[in-house]
């Protein structure tokens, strides 16, 4: 059994569920593990190195889930909600579906991390597959696989409010993690949800659908011990005072000006932040007033509504926002990606027009822009895989190669797509839309996508362009990174920045701040002082008693960021498969039209780009890390020099 004594920061449990055999057992945390990784996805990686044998088909039941929290999470340090999810997403990669990726999803959390750790657990490690839809509860030490036959086929917040009633502690709310229809019928891009409003896991649903997982209710009141209390708050409360006496504080994600901003002010009627407090970045929006009267949507991006309307031809907006509403709140419900959603249903839309599929594809509808009836009826089918539903619920790879029109080279209505995944971001014309005229493939809105698992775009001070950010904000936040000298003379000219040897270090903070538990981005990405990696390793020493410099925090988070990478080489990535998306290359030479005239793909600074240029940028992002340049891979020497012997070794 765990001894709480032994732990401080961490909980020190590791909770295993097999829903096939319904058998539950508990191990204590390893601490010499959790010390070399400090916590959060790098064990759950390193569980799934030891656990998921390579190749394995993600639906099937031998695929494992883990749920996992750190050693800041649920204490008061600001943005300390933040959970991982690690497992091998059913998203095909390749249009032969023989290729699939392992990666880490991070997501906030106000209930269910913290009770997940107040309950004593610092990871749950899900395998098998259930007979019958079940849910897990996990209260205290009261661990039970639950019938879930009532709230299978209900959508995200029903379900979430039905288990939250059942399970309602007696001072405090239990924390829940749920998918929709969506995933129950393993759409690709399904997500899961947690605590109603933080999406969390996107692509992850159909690995829990394919379990007959339908979510997991934590609730625990066992408490967090710090080994330094005293010190611990007194780090924190001097970083708040920073923050909240600095000029640029806002408690929430900003709307931006002009008519959309003051609808999303209209429309407000709730804030939804993390644990640990000081930002709500979520917030909640209802229509007022017409046919869609009451139609609530929330999450991190209110634009999303303002999305819909451009990306589907939906007129009138803002004064006609009810549709977009709409539109974004079944897809909420339904438990799907809105971003994959939109894309998709204006590819067919197209297509349709162009005769490329029939009314005999779509069952017997009628497809035109701008129709919101349709595109109700269209996500319907999407969850329910029917008609050309059934076609895009396996995912961009498969449609297009069914469809015979590849989605990532199509100007007209296609996306960015590498791995199999549309980059939520798009660098062509994301802050164009939100709140710039001009727009770049910066490290973290281009660059990221295409180097990581999953086409995660990375948090830091590039994250919008050099409009939204002074030249001089990117190298203060790259100091508060702990890069060194020698380091910061590779990244930076007097008035430049070498694109990919900046991201090796974005890369690195963000996973150390997963790895903690908290968020790195929960002041709005733009110069967040909360991404402050020696403040952080003094919060870390003074939660659990072990002493980390600065560069070693740093450290944790290339441990595991190269971690993940060698599991995906072991799935049969390369370097080919960090592909530039078609669109892209196509935007260096043939211009986008906008209001302002022609737009080429350029950088962050403006400049416009060229594949060769893009091509660098990953290269001198592949020579930063250490990794064999030619094939974009960690070395045996990298490995053993991050103390990854048993990757070297190939155990």
């Amino acid at each position: 059994m765990v001894n709480d004594q032994d732990y401080y920061g961490y909980a020190g449990g590791v909770l295993y569920v097999d829903l096939t055999t319904r058998h539950i057992h508990k191990e204590p945390l390893d601490i010499d593990l959790a010390q070399k990784f400090v916590g959060g996805p790098g064990i759950g990686l390193n569980i799934l190195n030891k656990m998921l044998k390579p190749n394995t088909d993600p639906l099937s039941p031998e695929n494992v889930m883990v749920f996992g929290t750190g050693p800041l999470l649920g204490t008061i340090m600001i943005g300390s909600g933040k959970c991982y999810l690690n497992t091998k997403y059913a998203m095909p990669v390749s249009k032969d579906k023989k290729k699939y990726f392992i990666a880490t999803s991070m997501f906030g959390s106000n209930r269910f991390g913290p009770m997940m750790k107040n309950a004593g657990y610092d990871h749950i490690v899900i395998t098998g597959r259930a007979e019958k839809p079940c849910y897990l509860k996990v209260v205290d030490d009261d661990v039970e696989i639950c019938d879930a036959s009532d709230i299978w086929g209900r959508d995200i917040y029903e379900s979430a409010t039905i288990l939250r009633d059942r399970h309602r502690g007696r001072n405090v709310k239990c924390g829940i993690w749920v998918i929709g229809r969506a995933g129950e019928n393993m759409v690709s891009f399904g997500v899961g949800f947690a605590d109603d409003w933080h999406n969390a896991g996107r692509f992850a649903a159909p690995v829990a659908g394919a379990k007959n997982l339908k979510g997991i209710v934590t609730l625990g009141t066992k408490g967090i011990k710090l080994a330094n209390p005293r010190k611990f708050k007194e780090l924190a409360d001097k970083k708040r005072q920073e923050i909240t006496s600095g000029p640029n504080y806002q408690q929430f994600l900003p709307f931006g000006g002009g008519a959309h901003g003051k609808l999303m002010q209209d429309t407000l009627v709730g804030l939804e932040g993390c644990s640990g407090g000081m930002c709500a970045c979520k917030s909640i929006h209802e229509v007022k007033n017409g046919k869609y009267k009451g139609t609530r949507f929330g999450g991190a991006f209110p634009s999303f509504a303002a999305i819909v309307h451009m990306e589907l031809g939906i007129e009138g907006y803002p004064d006609n926002h009810g549709p977009g509403f709409r539109f974004v709140d079944l897809a909420n419900k339904y438990g799907l990606c809105v971003y994959t959603a939109i894309r998709m249903v204006r590819f067919v839309t197209t297509l349709y027009k162009r005769g490329v599929i029939t009314k005999d594809d779509v069952g017997g509808l009628e497809l035109k822009m701008g129709d919101i009836d349709f595109y109700e009826a269209i996500l319907e089918k999407i969850v329910d895989r029917r008609d050309i539903g059934a076609i895009m619920a396996e995912g961009w790879y498969p449609m297009s190669e069914k469809l015979g029109v590849d989605a990532s080279e199509d100007l007209e209505c296609g996306a960015p797509i590498t791995k199999g995944v549309d980059v939520l971001m798009d660098a062509r014309i994301w802050p164009s839309l939100l709140r710039s005229d001009n727009t770049g493939l910066s490290p973290a809105a281009g660059l990221s996508a295409i180097l990581s698992a999953k086409a995660k775009q990375s948090h830091s001070a590039t994250l919008f362009t050099s409009r939204e950010v002074p030249f001089s904000i990117v190298r203060e936040d790259t100091n508060r990174m702990g890069v060194t000298n020698e380091e910061m003379q590779r990244i930076f000219t007097e008035d430049s920045f070498n694109s990919g040897r900046l991201l090796r270090f974005s890369e690195d903070t963000e996973f150390a701040c997963n790895a903690l538990g908290i968020c790195d981005a929960c002041l709005h990405w733009l110069n967040d002082p909360t991404r402050d990696i020696p403040w952080l390793s003094e919060l870390y020493s003074a939660a659990t008693g072990s002493e980390i410099t600065p560069r070693e925090l740093l450290r944790v988070g290339e441990r595991i960021w190269t971690l993940e990478k060698v599991l995906n080489l072991r799935e049969g990535f390369n370097r080919q498969d960090d592909k530039i998306p078609p669109l892209y290359v196509k935007n260096t030479e043939i211009p986008l039209k906008s209001r302002d005239g022609d737009r080429y793909l350029t950088d962050w600074f403006g400049k416009r780009l060229t594949k060769e240029d893009i091509v660098k940028m990953m290269s001198d992002y592949y020579e930063e890390r250490g990794w064999d340049v030619q094939n974009g891979v960690p070395t045996k020497e990298k490995l053993i020099e991050l103390g990854l012997d048993y990757l070297a070794d190939g155990e």
